[in-house]
């Protein structure tokens, strides 16, 4: 269906100010909402009374521009000259009080406008919004009211109020018999009068999903609570500490839910909910914790897309807070299924692995982290091409080397097993396999088992170190800056 929203000779919205007017009361909440009386007549006939209530905790112009043109009389005789069924009534445009009907909808060029304050609350049946033609900021005096739901117009138009009560007018008005313009062929005139202020502020919220002190939190986990009646949105935050100074992560929404955002590995996180009825905020919820599932493991060597790695290469990654242990798998195809998937190594504990591959061809790898009972989302996919060549020396055993400093300027110390006793070969390489040292020393039976080796020589950058002693090969990585 056509939506002649946004048709700039139907304007169809209302206006507002940013001042707050005499007939709302300031609360530590929020605003009280000013309640209207609209009584319609139909070819000068009664018709029927509907009630609207107005939000000026969302949109302060619209609501006060409104309250100042029903204080000046503005709206009484003017016509409602748009009804479409199954979306609007529209009105408020000071030339349908006495101008040919042909003008009705265009509005006055010198009424003042209002800029738009668009919000997630939905276009919902019995929703008041501000029309307008194509300039988001031309919104003056006109109107509409959703007969129903059209959240289509979300985030397009300025939502203000809503119909508290006589929507079964509403609904008699938008079934007038109308011409090809949807214009009633009855002219249809409001008479607006101020009736009180709704004070009501909204209970909190009560979060429901995820458990309170949950842990293994996965990344696609919602974030759910409670609706509360007469709320018409709501804001939840998260903090990594109870107190809230600071806040992680804030939403507003119109939904009782909002899908997980981008969370830390294995952190605890808080958050809280309150709502939010248009005039006033509710307090806080109670505090509620969960801790998430350890992250994806970071990929580090062979770098993404890299090309000619040697076909024995070591494949690095960066230790994921609260994993205890890592799964890896390389494939040819990027499904990592059936045939394509080669390698599928489960409880690695280290940070390094290494495989025979075949020369020249493509290769896809990627990880995931066990927390201890949870698997965690898996990393991005990494992809590299072997060239022809082995890099220096095949691994038997695997074993993590502690150095430190890690990065390092000029020595790094190197922390040997206790197991070394006697000659080793010490080989560092940078992550294209490239041999850049290498060197033999004589470990004796000495208390602290701890070698130092020189690398001011060597350029910024990531290298592998291998130790090699008895037909073992100890390892691990470290930087140069």
């Amino acid at each position: 269906m056509e939506n002649k929203l946004f048709n700039p000779q139907r304007l169809i919205l209302l206006l507002v100010s940013s001042f707050l007017f005499a007939t709302t009361f300031i609360h530590a909440q929020g605003i009280d909402k000013p309640r209207y009386q609209i009584v319609t007549t139909r070819a000068g006939n009664y018709l029927g009374t509907f009630n609207i209530e107005l939000f000026p905790l969302i949109a302060p112009n619209h609501v006060n521009n409104f309250d100042s043109l029903a204080n000046a009389q503005a709206f009484d005789s003017t016509a409602f000259h748009r009804v479409v069924p199954g979306f609007v009534i529209q009105g408020g445009d000071p030339n349908s009080i006495n101008g040919p009907i042909s003008t009705w909808g265009n509005g006055n060029p010198n009424q003042p406008t209002v800029n738009a304050e668009f919000s997630p609350v939905r276009h919902l049946r019995g929703i008041i919004g501000a029309a307008r033609d194509t300039n988001i900021n031309s919104a003056s005096s006109q109107f509409y009211v959703c007969v129903a739901n059209a959240t289509f117009l979300d985030g397009q138009y300025t939502v203000f109020g809503k119909v508290t009560s006589g929507m079964e007018v509403v609904d008699t008005i938008v079934a007038s018999p109308r011409d090809a313009n949807d214009v009633p062929l009855q002219k249809i005139e409001m008479f607006v009068t101020y009736i009180g202020v709704n004070d009501t502020i909204p209970n909190a919220p009560t979060q429901t999903l995820p458990a309170n002190h949950a842990t293994g939190v996965l990344a696609t986990t919602p974030y759910q609570w409670t609706a509360v009646p007469e709320a018409i949105l709501y804001t939840v935050e998260f903090s990594t500490d109870s107190l809230f100074s600071s806040i992680y992560f804030s939403k507003t929404t119109a939904l009782t839910y909002i899908q997980s955002p981008t969370f830390l590995g294995y952190t605890k996180y808080y958050w809280r909910v309150r709502s939010n009825n248009g005039g006033h905020e509710s307090v806080n919820s109670a505090v509620n914790d969960f801790t998430t599932i350890a992250g994806a493991p970071e990929l580090v060597f062979p770098p993404d897309s890299a090309t000619n790695v040697v076909t024995n290469p070591v494949l690095l990654w960066n230790p994921s807070n609260g994993a205890s242990s890592y799964t890896l798998q390389v494939a040819t195809a990027t499904s990592f299924s059936g045939t394509y998937l080669i390698h599928n190594l489960t409880g690695l504990t280290n940070t390094s692995q290494q495989f025979s591959l075949l020369p020249n061809t493509r290769y896809y790898w990627r990880m995931r982290s066990l927390d201890g009972t949870v698997l965690g989302p898996w990393s991005p996919k990494f992809t590299f091409v072997t060239g022809t060549t082995a890099g220096i020396g095949s691994i038997q055993a695997t074993n993590t080397l502690a150095i430190y400093p890690n990065p390092a300027n000029d020595v790094i110390s190197i922390r040997l097993p206790e197991t070394i006793n006697g000659k080793i070969n010490l080989r560092i390489e940078d992550l294209s396999g490239k041999l850049v040292s290498d060197e033999n020393y004589y470990i004796s039976s000495q208390e602290k088992r701890i070698l130092n080796k020189d690398i001011s020589a060597l350029a910024n950058g990531m290298y592998l170190i291998h130790v090699m002693h008895d037909g073992l090969t100890y390892q691990s990585k470290f930087q140069k800056k």
